[in-house]
């Protein structure tokens, strides 16, 4: 079974193929916990809520894939070691219709992830129709072509989601206990938005959509009181559609030299008595932040947001990074929370021979950025798929799946993850289960290439980047 159940105790005697299904709710048990109990005649199914029930559902549906017709007598009884267990999918570089999505979200629910970060605002791209700002859409939503890495197209790329459809995602995740988390990044990878309303940036210049990938200096003005106005009334629309407990507002790859460079924002540092534009950057997702406590949501935010010092607690911080003189953990001693997401084993966007089935499976939950905090810190974990070089369907599925699993697995297990050879075994048997929800997922000789194979795969990837590319993301990541 993938997540390995917490205890498994084993009794004498078989189901019979025939033997009834009972369900029941048990308020006593804790958020997601669930129980099951295999008799000879019957199959009862305990759960403490909706989410938990379908988590018995679909770990009886995996014992039968296993056992087939001879189904042994047992107790099961599960509960996830963390509450914070999710999936990322960025369509913002490339689009990806609805129906691609659903097949997505019921595989990662097959596996008991219960967060879908919806990657829907970026440089190349705004992916949702908005009535408040139609610009956004109708200019934000297209950009001229495609020069993402070696590939280049001058077609141009485009796409939104109309709010029914958003609708549609939100009512099915939460079928399945999931929650959509969105994402609007802010103050950085915001030229698609200032393609469409230019006034919000510093120099109010005509920007276009981005067409290639890297880190970009257009960033919205934090100087400017009509930015917040913007973010607020742009936020009251969203929060109708996404009615989640959580809102990620990004705070990630946002070079200073714009904002250095700006009369308003350099005015805002000097009446707020700022040091630097790392404090300002604090500021600005402090606002933010404010604003979605205020309307009883948790932001969430890229751990670059912390740089300054002055991040709001409140704000939980995802990590993916390096933490800069110990901003993290100066974080989390005040109370902050941490959910993480560390490149090197939860980014599927790379080849497997970089960041392998194993690597995704071997993240360290109690990494040194958390000092002493250690599991009290953490809410969970978060497996992230970029898709800038990822512009069809079967490579976005073969280049998550079987990686998502192997997450799903250290977010509900924890410290008590039976390990990466054990995981693998139980991989295996369930492996079918992937064209069950029709998912291409990468074949089991892909998992861990051997060193060659490695070789091979990264020296392909790093052809998308010329050293000019690398040279000025390297610059304008020192201004970060």
């Amino acid at each position: 079974m993938l997540p390995r159940p917490e205890k498994i105790i084993f009794m004498d005697g078989f189901a019979a193929q025939d033997a009834r299904v009972e369900e029941q709710l048990c308020p006593e048990l804790e958020k997601e916990e669930y129980r099951i109990q295999i008799a000879p005649e019957r199959i009862m199914l305990t759960g403490s809520g909706k989410t938990g029930l379908f988590y018995a559902r679909t770990t009886l549906d995996q014992l039968r894939m296993v056992y087939g017709d001879m189904l042994p007598c047992m107790k099961v009884a599960d509960r996830p070691a963390y509450s914070y267990r999710s999936f990322h999918i960025d369509c913002a570089r490339h689009y990806f219709p609805t129906d691609e999505l659903k097949k997505m979200i019921r595989m990662s629910a097959e596996f008991k992830l219960n967060r879908f970060h919806w990657h829907i605002s970026d440089d190349q791209g705004w992916r949702i129709e908005s009535k408040c700002y139609p610009r956004l859409h109708e200019i934000g939503a297209v950009r001229g072509g495609d020069y993402f890495g070696n590939y280049h197209s001058d077609q141009p790329e485009g796409g939104y989601y109309r709010r029914e459809e958003v609708r549609e995602i939100v009512d099915y995740c939460g079928q399945f206990g999931i929650e959509v988390v969105p994402e609007i990044d802010m103050p950085g990878h915001v030229t698609a938005i200032l393609a469409a309303y230019p006034e919000l940036s510093c120099a109010g210049e005509p920007v276009e959509v981005g067409m290639r990938a890297g880190i970009f200096k257009e960033l919205f003005c934090a100087g400017k009181e009509e930015t917040f106005a913007f973010i607020h009334n742009l936020l009251d629309e969203l929060l109708e559609l996404f009615p989640g407990k959580y809102f990620h507002i990004g705070g990630d790859e946002a070079p200073k030299e714009r904002w250095r460079a700006c009369p308003y924002c350099q005015k805002r540092m000097k009446e707020e008595g700022f040091q630097n534009e790392q404090e300002l950057q604090g500021y600005f997702c402090n606002r933010i932040a404010s604003y979605l406590l205020s309307k009883g949501r948790i932001p969430i935010v890229w751990n670059e947001a912390v740089y300054g010092g002055n991040l709001d607690k409140e704000a939980v911080v995802q990590l993916w990074t390096e933490d800069k003189d110990d901003q993290i953990k100066a974080h989390l001693d005040k109370g902050g929370k941490a959910v993480l997401s560390v490149v090197e084993n939860c980014y599927c966007d790379y080849p497997y021979g970089m960041h392998s089935l194993k690597d995704v499976y071997q993240l360290n939950m109690n990494p040194r950025e958390l000092g002493g905090h250690g599991k009290d810190s953490v809410l969970g974990t978060e497996v992230l798929i970029w898709t800038e070089f990822i512009r069809s369907h079967i490579t976005l599925e073969e280049m998550s799946w079987p990686r998502f699993a192997a997450s799903a697995e250290v977010g509900w297990c924890g410290e008590k993850s039976p390990g990466y050879e054990d995981f693998s075994r139980r991989l295996e048997v369930l492996f079918p289960l992937f064209a069950k929800y029709g998912i291409r997922a990468a074949g089991m000789e892909e998992w861990v290439p051997d060193e060659d194979k490695a070789a091979e795969q990264a020296a392909a990837f790093q052809m998308n980047f010329s050293e000019e590319d690398r040279e000025e993301v390297r610059r304008l990541q020192e201004d970060i």
